[in-house]
């Protein structure tokens, strides 16, 4: 219930920009997310006529016990569907750039910062540790939201790469961290949730200095077009290196906050055996210092 007021008030924010990317940024937003409250409701449904209970710790007990989890299964299926197209995770992804490129850019943070987090991803973490992911509990569930949180990470990093809006490209960054997050959240061990958490809180805090850093630079230029902007670090210095640092932290570069979520993150991966997730999501974690490094250059350091 709470999730639909975050959700039915957060499109209402992204209408207050009356600009035709806004609008059709919000328009995306709200029938992409309306048929994942569909299947949300309907996994809860199913979930209440199997266990007589939505309480946490029945479905606890029920997980812990060998009665055949079947409809339980798919229920938490239909859960984590609608809760992923919450969070953007590619494929599910289309909605997330435009609906943050065309709000007011402290509606972005908001959304970037608190919207996307605590409807999708925080539940998506939630219900990984319900259903005992870490004994295998749930083991298709588990490695297809594994594979879904690789996937956002490189579909996200490298579309970054491409971006010429500042904004737009803070979006596809955005993607490529919950894809981290949602990778912990497949996993499931203990090691892997603490690293979701940790960097779930981590990328609401440096996102929102970027997303902030993207509105003053939106008010003082008129533009977030990084091939016309160049030198603000001078008329701007605090902007520029808080934007510095927060880039420095998405990366995971030591001993900024980000680098520690992050290696939980891999550490994890690495101690269950998958070597191969583990060493993608470092390389991926370049690619984000690559492209965050194009952005500085352009907007704050070039001409």
């Amino acid at each position: 219930m709470f999730v639909e007021v975050l959700a039915v008030s957060s499109f209402a924010l992204s209408t207050t920009d009356e600009s035709a990317g806004g609008l059709e940024g919000a328009l995306k937003y709200f029938f992409l997310t309306f048929p994942a409250s569909a299947m949300i409701i309907v996994g809860l449904a199913i979930l209440m006529m199997t266990l007589g209970s939505l309480s946490y710790e029945n479905l606890r007990i029920f997980m812990a016990s060998d009665i055949p989890a079947g409809p339980v299964t798919f229920a938490a299926a239909l859960l984590l569907l609608g809760f992923v197209i919450k969070s953007g995770v590619v494929p599910f992804h289309t909605w997330t750039p435009d609906a943050y490129q065309g709000a007011y850019a402290p509606v972005s943070a908001h959304l970037a910062g608190i919207v996307t987090k605590i409807s999708g991803v925080y539940a998506i973490v939630k219900l990984a540790t319900l259903l005992r992911f870490f004994d295998g509990r749930a083991a298709a569930l588990s490695e297809l939201l594994m594979f879904l949180g690789l996937l956002s990470i490189a579909v996200g990093a490298l579309a970054a790469l491409r971006q010429t809006s500042f904004k737009r490209m803070l979006a596809f960054s955005s993607i490529s961290q919950i894809g981290y997050i949602v990778l912990a959240a497949g996993l499931g061990t203990p090691l892997a949730v603490m690293g979701a958490v940790f960097h779930l809180f981590n990328h609401a805090t440096f996102k929102t200095v970027l997303f902030l850093n993207s509105a003053s630079l939106e008010k003082a230029a008129g533009t977030t077009d990084m091939d016309k902007l160049g030198g603000i670090e001078h008329p701007m210095p605090w902007t520029s290196w808080t934007s510095v640092i927060a880039l420095l932290s998405t990366a995971g570069v030591p001993p900024l906050s980000g680098f520690w979520s992050k290696l939980l993150i891999i550490l994890a991966l690495w101690e269950s055996g998958l070597r191969t997730y583990a060493v993608l999501a470092l390389l991926f974690s370049v690619v984000t210092l690559a492209y965050f490094l194009l952005m500085q250059r352009k907007v704050f350091f070039g001409r």
